[in-house]
């Protein structure tokens, strides 16, 4: 029974002689190493080890034979008939033969050569990553699901100072600066913030979160972040806007100074007259009273775009709002025989978040847009639709139209469409509507009208 159990064993096993000769081989041994019963008795036992391991193993055999140690076990590696090599963990035990009194030693091996290939191949790969890591100049970081650091490249000394033992088991978002918190959270995202230094400054860093997710993809279990010092982008960032905003500013004086320069030559010639003790008829003096009128308007819009009033922030009735700009233009329209027609839609509820007088003032630039654009018994349509999750007003007149080239360039301060426009009121629109989240477009056909519409996101449910 023994023997059919040891030579029917999976398990790769061998009696030996204690002079390492060969006894009995199971068929599971004769499958590990390739060999045949028959070729195992011209063979030894140094002749199938690998050269490293065997005399390690020899020296175990020794000190088994002379009674110091019971049995042994080591990890060895084995030569196969075709040259390569098998890994095993050797156990050797004595047995004792108690009819005959020998000793025999029992060799049993445990088949590790896949193991150690899926074990070395797993550590070449992190020993790559590794040196990709610690040779990088981004900050390569790994954290538990809690965010605290688990392994930091060795780059975090050069672009904050700490050494990474010093940050090993740190809660990572204790680095960020406290206005910047409410950025970091366990996402996957690219964030910025400003990380705090050894030295106690703060540098801009930019960050991209990647989460590592477990073997069985049911919960986080860690996630990797990607540091890099983005101090010297955001200072050239900053030259830029600054360079940029000089460059408007001067743009807008230099077109302000010219829209204003015109109204002043009439106003000049007046003066020169009145100051000549001439006469000076009422129609005179309606001129000069419309060119100051015109003066204090471009100022008026200049100063509306260059600091604008306090807004307060509330939930709005579009339907409500409209109404109340377009009953302001009624009898201007109404005067010049022109209509202007509300399509109410009562059945809307939706309301949004913004500030009235703001919002009033973007359907007041557009309407007036509107109302200029269109001839005597000319009609502008002013209707408000849902579409997906915002709210639409769309301004549409069968005015002059304009060309697609000329649409690109609404928007841009002291580009007008009219002969005495500034372009201010619609530049200033755009930043309101910018502030609201909103978005805003010109569809327009010379001769046939053009189309403006508004959209802003509506509130789902209020507080």
């Amino acid at each position: 029974m023994y023997r059919d159990i040891f030579h029917q064993s999976s398990l790769p096993q061998v009696i030996i002689e204690p002079d390492l000769t060969y006894l009995e081989i199971n068929h599971a041994f004769c499958q590990f190493l390739g060999y045949t019963r028959e070729e195992y008795a011209s063979l030894t036992i140094e002749s199938v080890s690998h050269p490293d391991d065997f005399l390690m193993d020899y020296r175990q055999f020794q000190r088994l034979k002379k009674g110091i140690i019971s049995e042994y076990e080591l990890v060895k590696r084995y030569i196969h008939k075709n040259g390569s090599i098998k890994t095993g963990r050797l156990k050797v035990s004595k047995i004792h033969d108690r009819d005959t009194k020998h000793v025999f030693y029992l060799g049993q091996v445990y088949d590790l050569t896949e193991f150690t290939k899926i074990y070395e191949g797993l550590r070449q790969s992190e020993q790559k990553y590794r040196l990709l890591a610690e040779n990088s100049s981004d900050i390569i970081c790994l954290h538990d699901s809690h965010g605290h650091i688990l392994y930091i490249s060795p780059s975090i000394k050069g672009e904050l100072g700490y050494e990474p033992e010093e940050l090993i088991g740190c809660y990572s978002p204790k680095l960020v600066h406290p206005d910047d918190q409410d950025v970091v959270t366990l996402e996957e995202q690219t964030i910025s913030f400003r990380a705090k230094k050894k030295n106690g400054s703060y540098i801009w860093m930019e960050t991209a979160i990647k989460k590592v997710i477990d073997d069985e993809c049911i919960s986080m279990s860690q996630f990797i972040t990607v540091t890099r010092n983005i101090q010297k982008r955001k200072e050239t960032d900053e030259l830029l806007r600054k360079s940029e905003k000089l460059a408007v500013v001067g743009q807008m004086a230099a077109a302000v100074a010219h829209e204003i320069r015109n109204p002043l030559t009439p106003i000049k010639g007046f003066m020169q007259l009145l100051n000549s003790g001439a006469e000076v008829s009422s129609q005179y003096s309606a001129i000069l009273l419309n060119e100051i009128s015109r003066i204090e308007s471009i100022l008026s819009e200049f100063l509306s775009l260059a600091k604008p009033a306090e807004k307060k922030m509330e939930a709005i009735c579009v339907n409500e709002l409209l109404e109340q700009v377009i009953q302001i233009f009624t009898p201007q329209a109404f005067l010049a025989n022109k209509e202007i027609i509300f399509q109410k839609n009562r059945q809307l509820s939706k309301k949004i978040n913004g500030d009235s007088n703001s919002l009033k003032q973007v359907f007041y630039n557009v309407l007036q847009n509107a109302l200029d654009a269109i001839e005597e018994k000319g009609r502008i349509m002013v209707n408000l639709e849902e579409g997906g999750e915002v709210l639409c007003v769309r301004i549409i007149d069968n005015g002059c139209g304009m060309p697609e080239e000329r649409i690109k360039l609404i928007g841009e301060p002291f580009y007008s469409t009219k002969e005495r426009g500034t372009g201010l009121g619609l530049m200033t629109s755009y930043n309101i509507i910018e502030n609201h989240d909103g978005t805003i477009s010109f569809e327009s056909k010379e001769g046939e009208g053009t189309t403006v519409t508004i959209s802003f996101p509506y509130i789902e449910k209020e507080a």
